[in-house]
């Protein structure tokens, strides 16, 4: 008995020992500079698949981010949408505040990230187009990662510019009911546009300036899923520049554009 007991233990130990071999070894790739824009399309796809994958709560909705612009501006040009044979630059440098001095590209990169962990801690699953102001990125490219990830809003974050220095407050964009690539996601585009553009005043207490309908927006025009930009505020206004600036205003920019959200998933 004791020596059966001995050779069951043993077959035990050895069927233990082969399942811990069959484990496949992690290892870890350093990043790589990304030259083409079809090696930072994979990349951008790759981010977002298992930003999707490693998410625990698998109901969560998806939202991606778009800070709008980078420090280095993709080249070329792009087609206003699919098909279309009208075309547009790929990116542009963006703004800068008046007063402030910071690039439009630095402002919402660092609001996309405190709301990204806004967004987290209230149940969702976040991506962003770019982590980084060195990262080029076209709006096709911006655009497909909400594809990809099949996401269920898609909110593109920007700050406006005037030549007037008086004109102040804060709208979204979206497509209109005409738009002739995506016409069938105008009624949720518009719904998410007019969540987050009413909460965000509300809580800012800035001027609200309401939805701008246009077709002019190649990231909009390319995305396959309900997209909206939200234009901040004017950094081209003293006042609107540095109140931006203030981690407090900050805060509630944060707070609206999260309850908009919030309120396009009721």
């Amino acid at each position: 008995m004791r020596r059966k007991k001995r050779i069951f233990l043993i077959l035990c130990a050895a069927l233990f020992l082969t399942g811990c071999a069959d484990k496949p070894q992690i290892k870890q790739v350093k990043n790589v500079e990304v030259k083409e824009d079809k090696e930072v399309h994979k990349q951008l796809y790759k981010k977002a698949e298992s930003g999707v994958k490693e998410e625990k709560d698998e109901s969560a909705k998806i939202i991606v981010l778009d800070p709008g612009h980078s420090g280095i501006v993709a080249e070329g040009n792009e087609p206003l949408g699919p098909g279309s044979a009208e075309f547009k630059a790929a990116d542009t440098s963006g703004t800068t505040g008046v007063s402030s001095h910071v690039p439009e590209y630095e402002l919402t990169l660092q609001l996309s990230a405190q709301l990204k962990k806004e967004l987290e801690n209230r149940g969702y699953t976040v991506l962003m187009t770019r982590e980084s102001n060195d990262q080029p990125v076209s709006c096709i490219q911006r655009a497909q990662v909400a594809n990809d990830a099949k996401a269920d809003a898609y909110v593109r974050i920007h700050a406006n510019g005037s030549t007037n220095q008086s004109v102040q407050g804060a709208m979204t964009i979206c497509t209109t009911p005409q738009n002739p690539f995506v016409p069938e996601l105008y009624t949720l585009s518009r719904k998410l546009s007019d969540s987050i553009i009413n909460k965000f005043c509300e809580i800012a207490g800035c001027e609200n300036d309401g939805v701008w309908e246009t077709d002019t927006m190649s990231g909009n025009n390319w995305s396959q899923v309900p997209a909206t930009i939200i234009e901040l505020g004017y950094m081209t206004n003293p006042q609107e520049d540095m109140l931006m600036q203030t981690p407090e205003y900050q805060g509630k920019m944060i707070q609206g554009i999260a309850a908009g959200i919030d309120s396009f998933f009721e």
